[in-house]
């Protein structure tokens, strides 16, 4: 049961995952994304693997330099937070 979970848990995707394929795609490093929206190396990374939360405020940061709509951003979080909810991982 408790591998099932932690497989559960695996396959539920993070904003940050969206995240991540998109900077790859664009040829953007976390660093210069933290530099551009004026936050920490440390808090993208933290969002890439879904420990930190898409805020408003993040999401309007992104969307200021990524140029993907805020809303996009909240949606995904929102989502994220849904499944891991009803998979029994909690918010």
């Amino acid at each position: 049961m408790e591998k099932e979970k932690e497989l559960i848990k695996l396959l539920i995707s993070p904003p940050g995952d969206t995240l991540k394929e998109h900077l790859d795609f664009i040829g953007m490093k976390p660093n210069e994304l933290a530099e551009k929206m004026n936050e920490s190396e440390e808090s993208i990374q933290d969002l890439i693997c879904g420990k930190e939360v898409v805020t408003a405020e993040i999401a309007a940061k992104l969307e200021s330099v990524l140029h993907i709509p805020a809303s996009f951003w909240q949606n995904r979080e929102k989502e994220y937070r849904q499944q891991l909810f009803n998979s029994g991982f909690g918010i």
